[in-house]
């Protein structure tokens, strides 16, 4: 479920494409997603929402990538291997359940957070957000401390996690 304040994000980020342009929507999407997107989004914008394995399907490159949470971190692993190469310079990726599940936040970390094709741009819960970007070596070091501040965000919400099933058993 998306607050507020993310389906704002996406709407804005959406907003600013200019046309022709190309979102594209993968993983386990949520419909507030999908809607806040598409009510963003102006004419000449395509929104297109794919199986995870559909990336060969897709020709040319894509304008915004949204990455929905995968649940095994093989699953996610793959959705982080194959789709983000495709992003325009410039363009943007984001990933719900970033910095809150565990397998998500493992791959996104393996995979994009130690590339030096992506800035961290900041997160709204557990919605990140990254802009493709060819990183010198100290903005990498830099785009890793910013990454590594919000680990704590996700201890937190897995202690929060653990407790309430703690206290659902008893």
């Amino acid at each position: 479920m998306l607050s507020p304040a993310q389906v704002d994000r996406l709407q804005a980020c959406a907003r600013v494409l200019d046309p022709p342009a190309r979102v594209v929507m993968t993983g386990n999407v949520a419909p507030e997603a999908v809607a806040a997107i598409r009510a963003g989004a102006g004419p000449g914008v395509e929104v297109l929402i794919v199986a995870p394995g559909a990336v060969a399907r897709i020709d040319g490159s894509i304008d915004l990538l949204f990455i929905g949470p995968a649940a095994p971190y093989s699953v996610a692993a793959e959705l982080f291997g194959r789709w983000p190469g495709r992003v325009a310079p410039g363009g943007l990726l984001f990933v719900y359940g970033a910095f809150a599940a565990p397998p998500v936040t493992a791959a996104l970390l393996r995979a994009i957070g130690a590339s030096r094709s992506w800035r961290y741009y900041g997160r709204e819960g557990a919605l990140a957000e990254y802009v493709r970007a060819d990183l010198s070596h100290g903005e990498r070091v830099l785009d890793a401390i910013a990454q590594a501040a919000q680990l704590g965000f996700f201890t937190r919400g897995l202690s929060q996690r653990r407790r309430r099933r703690r206290r659902r058993a008893a």
